[in-house]
């Protein structure tokens, strides 16, 4: 059988391979040295390099999109909290009440009274055991309702009449895919029986039920005979956020936060610099990301980015190119 003649489609791989290394290593001798170059400094390339590398720009497009995620909602057995809130309280009125006891005997010990020493020691020892009591207490309600323990003493009381008083629900929302709330979301949407309500949202739970980032909302006059542990479609609602949309490609991540790297204006010999530029990720925007940090004129890069990261020294990344 004739063999063709000519380089294989492998060895073509290779030559091309080699050569982008080449052009690659050269750039980074002749740009970026760690001894004279701070990593913030352009990373200039010639035209043939920047051809080598394959790399492709893009302009971010402002948006002011509102912020909003889907999740699952259940209704919140409110018996729990009463009784957590109970045992709290329980819990520092029995702590205060053992410190006026101490520093009623600590008198009478003082003023020559029938208060031997050894009594007010006593005292102490259970003042200590009950205030620990409490501050453990304190510590689970925290952890179980953390934005209710953040709320006003008094908007706290008015939140659990309500729900005493069947005029409020508390709902779990759990967003799936997420592990931390992004943004502040200032209302959230109930769906009931394809009708939406309103709900309140209190803040963010972090009490290790659920894998994924949950919030707890108040829903006022919910619909009579709404079940306990009901689950219910829920989408939480962000106030408005300017910024500028990029592919999710565009971001380089490191301990310092997220990066991007932009194209400058050609210089007198034809080469080329690229600009890392720290960005702040403000949401989520379809498969992109809403950012700060860069402007609607810059060429953002999107294809080639993972090597003139490594050119200047980056952290490897995981990168499709």
């Amino acid at each position: 059988m004739n063999r063709p003649h000519g380089p294989t489609t492998a060895q073509h791989g290779r030559r091309i391979m080699a050569l982008v290394m080449a052009l690659l290593t050269s750039a980074a001798q002749a740009t970026v040295d760690d001894d004279d170059a701070p990593a913030g400094a352009p990373l200039v390339l010639t035209s043939a390099q920047v051809a080598a590398v394959g790399i492709d720009t893009v302009q971010p497009v402002a948006a002011t999109p509102k912020a909003s995620v889907d999740g699952y909602g259940r209704v919140v057995d409110t018996s729990a909290l009463v009784g957590d809130l109970s045992t709290l309280n329980a819990a520092q009125a029995a702590a205060r009440t053992s410190a006026n006891e101490v520093e009623r005997l600590r008198g009478l010990h003082a003023g020559g009274a029938a208060a031997s020493l050894k009594v007010v020691q006593a005292a102490q020892g259970e003042q200590a055991r009950v205030s620990a009591e409490a501050l453990a207490a304190q510590a689970r309600f925290n952890a179980r309702w953390t934005p209710i323990a953040a709320l006003a003493p008094g908007e706290r009381d008015a939140l659990v009449q309500r729900l005493r008083a069947d005029s409020s629900v508390l709902l779990r929302a759990d967003l799936p895919g997420r592990t931390s709330v992004e943004v502040p979301y200032a209302g959230a949407r109930v769906l009931i029986d394809d009708i939406a309500h309103d709900a309140r949202v209190l803040g963010a739970l972090g009490d290790g039920q659920s894998t994924n980032a949950s919030v707890l909302l108040e829903l006022r006059d919910p619909p009579a005979g709404l079940a306990r542990g009901a689950r219910l479609a829920v989408t939480l609602e962000g106030e408005a956020r300017a910024g500028f949309i990029v592919p999710r490609g565009a971001l380089l991540h490191d301990e310092h936060g997220a990066h991007v790297y932009v194209r400058l204006a050609a210089v007198a010999d034809g080469s080329t610099p690229f600009l890392r530029r720290d960005v702040q990720r403000l949401m989520r925007a379809g498969s992109g990301w809403l950012v700060s940090g860069v402007d609607a004129d810059d060429a953002v890069v999107v294809r080639g980015l993972g090597l003139l990261w490594s050119m200047q020294g980056g952290a490897p990344i995981d990168d499709d190119d």
